[in-house]
C-alpha cells in the first residue's frame, strides 16, 4: 500500500517581503546527478536568486513507491495533478534556501521507473540514498557551509528521520504529514478510516453488487478511497466483482466476507500486501526516530489526510519530551498533500496551498536564528 503522497512551476512568482512591495522571484535552477548505486539519479539544486543571501541549504525527501524528485502524483488518466516537492523548492528559494532534490533509486520519470530493481529495495536503502545526497550537498562549494536541514513528506519523513539519525549538523527538520506511528500500522488503517467508509456509502444491506461498486468507482472519493474501490472490482474477463472477496460467490461482496481477507492482506509479515510498508523493510516511525536527533522538528499535518491519520501527531507532539522541540501547525481543509480536501475520503492529493508553504519559510527563518 502506499502512502503517497506537485504544481508543475517553471518558475514561482511569490512576495518575499510587504505585499506592497513585492518583488518577483526566480530561483536559480542546475541539473545534476546524484551517484547511487546501479544509478545516477537525475538531480536539481534549487538556490535563491542573484543577491539574495543564502540562509541554509535543505535535501528534499518525497513519499512513497515511484517518486521523482518532484514528488509528482499521478491522478486520473495519468495526468500529474500535483509537484509537491517542486512547490516546496520553489518556495524555500524565496526565502532565502538552497535546496536539493532527487529521484528515488532506479525512477528515471515521474512514473517512469525500473521495477524489478525498485521492489528490492527498503528503507535502509533510501536512507542510505539520503545519505549520500546530504553528503553530496555538504561537498558542493558555495552551498556545502550552510546550515543544513530536511524536509520529508509522508513516507519521506521516515527517510529524514533516519539520515538526521545521530547527526548533529542537521539543525532543522520539516515534517509533513509525518508517518508518526510504524507504516505498517499507517497502511493497516487506511481500510478503516477511508475505504470502507466510503464504500459504505454505496451498499444495500451492508453488501456492494457490481453495479454499486461502479458507482462507488465515478464517485467524489479522493485516490485512497478510489484504490479501495478497486480492490472490490473483479480483475478478470467477464468478472463483475472480485471473487476472492465474494466468498460465497452469490455476486455480491458483503463486508462481513470482505473485512477479514482484507486484514489477512495486510497482516505485517514479508509476503503481505503491505509491501515496502511492512515492518521488515521499512524504516522507524517518527516517533521511534525521535531520541536520535537533536533538531528542531516542524510538523505540518492536514486534518483531512487521507493517507495518515491525524490524531498520531497530536499524540506524538502531546508527549512533554517532544513538545519541547516540535512545532505542529494543523490545517483543517487540507489533505495529505496539504492541498484542498473537502474530506479525507475526497482527499485527491492536490496541489499544496501557499499557507503552509509560507509558514515553513517563516519556522525555518525563525529556528535558524536560534
Amino acid at each position: 500500500m502506499r502512502f503517497y503522497l506537485h504544481i508543475a512551476v517553471a518558475s514561482l512568482m511569490i512576495a518575499i517581503s510587504h505585499p506592497a512591495a513585492a518583488t518577483a522571484c526566480v530561483p536559480v535552477r542546475q541539473t545534476v546527478s546524484l551517484p547511487l548505486p546501479g544509478f545516477d539519479s537525475p538531480a536539481e539544486i534549487v538556490t535563491p536568486p542573484a543577491g539574495m543571501a543564502r540562509r541554509g541549504a535543505l535535501v528534499l525527501f518525497p513519499g512513497s513507491d515511484v517518486a521523482d524528485r518532484d514528488g509528482a502524483i499521478e491522478g486520473v488518466g495519468g495526468k500529474i495533478v500535483s509537484r509537491p516537492m517542486l512547490q516546496i523548492a520553489g518556495r524555500l528559494a524565496c526565502a532565502g534556501y538552497v535546496s536539493f532534490r532527487y529521484n528515488k533509486r532506479f525512477v528515471t520519470g515521474p512514473t517512469s521507473v525500473d521495477r524489478a530493481k525498485f521492489d528490492a529495495l527498503n528503507g535502509v536503502d533510501f536512507a542510505a540514498d539520503g545519505k549520500t545526497a546530504l553528503n553530496f550537498v555538504r561537498s558542493r562549494a558555495g552551498i556545502g557551509k550552510l546550515q543544513l536541514g530536511l524536509v520529508g513528506w509522508s513516507e519521506g519523513t521516515t527517510t529524514a528521520m533516519a539520515v538526521a539519525s545521530n547527526d548533529s549538523t542537521v539543525r532543522t527538520i520539516v515534517l509533513i504529514a509525518p508517518v508518526v506511528d510504524t507504516a505498517a500500522h499507517v497502511a493497516q488503517a487506511q481500510y478503516g478510516r477511508i475505504g470502507r467508509p466510503y464504500l459504505m456509502r454505496f451498499a444495500t444491506d451492508g453488501a456492494l453488487d457490481a453495479d454499486a461498486i461502479a458507482r462507488a468507482d465515478a464517485g467524489p472519493g479522493g485516490d485512497l478511497a478510489h484504490i479501495f474501490v478497486r480492490m472490490f472490482r473483479g480483475f478478470r474477463p467477464g468478472e463483475r466483482v472480485n471473487p476472492l472477496l465474494d466468498r460465497n460467490g452469490d455476486g455480491r461482496i458483503a463486508f462481513a466476507e470482505a473485512d477479514p481477507v482484507i486484514a489477512s492482506w495486510y497482516a505485517d509479515g514479508p509476503d503481505s500486501g503491505l509491501g515496502m510498508s511492512s515492518s521488515s523493510r521499512a524504516l522507524r516511525g517518527v516517533s521511534d526516530a525521535f531520541a536520535a536527533t537533536t533538531a528542531r522538528i516542524l510538523i505540518l499535518q492536514g486534518m483531512n489526510d487521507s493517507m495518515i491519520d491525524p490524531a498520531a501527531a497530536r499524540a506524538f507532539v502531546a508527549r512533554s519530551d517532544v513538545r519541547q522541540r516540535v512545532t505542529m501547525i494543523l490545517y483543517p481543509e487540507l489533505g495529505h498533500s496539504l492541498g484542498r480536501a473537502e474530506s479525507a475520503q475526497n482527499d485527491s492529493l492536490l496541489p499544496m496551498e501557499s499557507k503552509p508553504l509560507d509558514d515553513m519559510a517563516k519556522w525555518l527563518q525563525k529556528a535558524d536564528r536560534r
